[in-house]
């Protein structure tokens, strides 16, 4: 069968048989006896029914040559994964049969056989996380010890042959930033732009961790690579549900609020290649300096944490000692409900009540009724079988992403009971029915505008 029409020029070679024929043979030569079996593949990640370890290093490179049709096809087509079904007949006749899409909404699909992922029903929203916005903290100013003079001639005493930036490269910075460059940035950037290939009698990577050590641990980016965090690529493409889970605290004594990646956090370096991101705060938290210097840990999908008060601080003196202000996700706003937490509904249900998970009980199913009315509760997870009526959930009003189960969704489809300000929804549960899993999803599709999901199949000979 052909590619579906909704499908792009890009995706001619996802859907032709060839592309797929090299994994399936390396399949079939491991389980020569399996006949029908479902799959995930990822770039730079598979779920397989493939035996061998990835450490012998010939069949490693076998596994790359197999799956390397498959991975330029899905680059081609401006995709990450690919989930799929295989058939294959006792005459090696075989038929893969992509999961089902929809031409106007993404479902993101769980990888491997424990879920069924989510799909956003609202084009382009995003969780109340990422839009929220920084408040704004009476007297919060910068820190005594920023000082920029200071650090400028600092800098150039520890990086004497340092290129500083120029003045129209500086002027190019704050118009791609929209901003003046706060002033310990533009003396970071008038002492060195960090730019490759500036320096003549240090190597490279002599270069790197002298400067590395200048600046506190920082290995500082180049002026192209200073963004907004808003813009960087940083936490972008996160999975609506996990954000969704997410409701950050911002507590009176925290120097840094609880926020993703907002405008007012200037990215300008890397920590010591960590990974983790070294953004100035322009937003503090009630207990923070504007300009301070805050990480974005590569671990945490949210909040950062206080690295110093000041650049100035930070070179003259190094880092806190432990990290300082990170911001965390507790009760009242995020509760979990099961029998190890010792937490019932009931005692949940608060105005600050944002997120509410239930897990499963040794005992009865929960009543969502005390929940009726709270104005901050925006995500429902669920396990299948926790809720005693599901139809109390089509009187939360606020909710933006629910998560349950395919019968508690049946029973909401049913009565019409499905909440209208969702943005987003998840059915929890493992080794489901992909068939009940996109059945529900494409009732919710159509039910919020979108065209429902269509399949494909992809045949051919082993």
């Amino acid at each position: 069968m052909p590619a579906p029409a909704h499908t792009t020029p890009g995706d001619a070679a996802l859907y032709a048989f060839e592309t797929w024929a090299p994994m399936l043979e390396l399949v079939r030569a491991e389980h020569p006896e399996l006949c029908a079996w479902s799959g995930d593949y990822a770039l730079g990640a598979f779920s397989l029914p493939l035996a061998k370890t990835s450490d012998e290093s010939e069949y490693t490179v076998a596994l790359m040559d197999a799956t390397e049709p498959l991975s330029s096809a899905l680059k081609d087509a401006g995709r990450s994964s690919i989930s799929f079904s295989v058939r294959i007949a006792p005459d090696g006749h075989t038929v893969v049969t992509p999961a089902a899409e929809s031409p106007t909404t993404k479902v993101h699909r769980a990888f491997g056989a424990n879920g069924a992922g989510h799909v956003v029903l609202v084009d382009g929203a995003v969780p109340e996380p990422v839009r929220r916005e920084p408040r704004t903290y009476p007297g919060r100013g910068p820190a005594p010890s920023a000082d920029p003079e200071l650090l400028e001639r600092v800098l150039r005493e520890r990086m004497p042959d340092a290129v500083g930036a120029t003045e129209q490269e500086l002027t190019a910075l704050e118009k791609r930033l929209g901003m003046p460059l706060p002033p310990e940035l533009r003396a970071v950037l008038t002492a060195t732009r960090a730019k490759y290939g500036d320096y003549g009698p240090y190597g490279e990577d002599d270069r790197y961790e002298r400067d590395t050590t200048a600046l506190g641990g920082i290995e500082q980016f180049e002026a192209d690579g200073i963004e907004r965090a808003s813009v960087a690529d940083i936490r972008k493409g996160l999975p609506f549900d996990f954000l969704a889970r997410e409701a950050v605290v911002t507590r009176p004594d925290s120097p840094v609020q609880g926020l993703v990646a907002p405008p007012e956090w200037i990215v300008i370096g890397d920590l010591g290649g960590t990974g983790d991101w070294v953004a100035i705060d322009l937003a503090p938290g009630p207990a923070g300096h504007v300009g301070q210097l805050v990480v974005l840990s590569h671990e945490s999908d949210v909040g950062a944490w206080l690295l110093a008060d000041s650049i100035t601080d930070l070179v003259l003196h190094g880092e806190n000692a432990s990290p300082q202000g990170e911001t965390i996700t507790e009760p009242p706003a995020a509760v979990m409900v099961n029998s190890a937490e010792g937490m019932t509904v009931e005692a949940a249900a608060t105005e600050e009540l944002e997120v509410l998970g239930i897990g499963h009980w040794d005992t009865a199913p929960s009543d969502l009724s005390p929940l009726v009315g709270l104005p901050a509760l925006r995500t429902v997870i669920a396990e299948p079988g926790t809720i005693a009526d599901p139809l109390v959930i089509g009187r939360l009003d606020h909710l933006e992403y629910l998560e349950i189960g395919l019968d508690e969704w049946q029973a909401l489809i049913a009565a019409d009971a499905v909440p209208k300000s969702l943005l987003a929804a998840g059915i929890s549960g493992s080794d489901l029915d992909r068939a009940e899993v996109d059945a529900v999803y494409d009732t919710l599709i159509r039910l919020w505008g979108g065209e429902g999901l269509r399949t494909v199949t992809i045949e051919g000979d082993l």
